[in-house]
This record gives C-alpha cells, sequence and structure tokens, in this order.
C-alpha cells in the first residue's frame, strides 16, 4: 500500500461522519413527531368522547322538552276547548235572560 495520507481520506471520514449524524438527528426527529401525532390523536379522540356525551345529554333534554311542550299544547288545546264551550253556556245565558 501506498503512503497513507490524511488529506484524502479526511472528506470521506467528515462525510461519513456527517451523514451518520444527520441520519440520528433524522430518526429522532421522526419519532418525536411520531409520539406527537400518537399524543393529538388521544386528545382528539377523548375531545370526541366528551362532545358525544354533551350531544347526548343535549339530545335527551331537547326530546323531554319537546315531549313537554306537546304535553302543554295539548292541555291548551283542551282549555281552549273549555273556555270557547264556557263562552257559549254564557251567551246562551245572556240571550235567556234578555228574552225573559
Amino acid at each position: 500500500m501506498e503512503n497513507f495520507d490524511i488529506t484524502t481520506w479526511m472528506p470521506l471520514l467528515v462525510t461519513l461522519l456527517g451523514s451518520a449524524g444527520l441520519w440520528k438527528f433524522l430518526s429522532l426527529r421522526a419519532e418525536q413527531d411520531h409520539k406527537t401525532s400518537l399524543e393529538d390523536k388521544a386528545q382528539r379522540a377523548a375531545f370526541n368522547d366528551t362532545l358525544k356525551e354533551q350531544v347526548d345529554r343535549l339530545a335527551a333534554k331537547v326530546d323531554l322538552l319537546t315531549s313537554e311542550k306537546e304535553d302543554l299544547l295539548r292541555e291548551m288545546a283542551s282549555m281552549r276547548a273549555e273556555l270557547a264551550a264556557a263562552t257559549a253556556t254564557i251567551n246562551h245565558l245572556q240571550e235567556t235572560l234578555r228574552n225573559r
């Protein structure tokens, strides 16, 4: 082998060491991005679960309010019918008194 000259091998060594360092940096960064992504997915899943629970509770409340509203409307209709009957009776009695 001829005379070993470090200056001819220096760029190769620097390139190899630099690329190894770059590879380590990129792999660590990809791993951290993956962990962050998993944490974000877990947080979104928890948020979605909470949101679904809230929607279910609100839907139950809406159903209850709708039922109560329908009951009140039925009661109002009944009261209007009773009021109309009472008004008719009063008018009839007034006419009967006038005719005497």
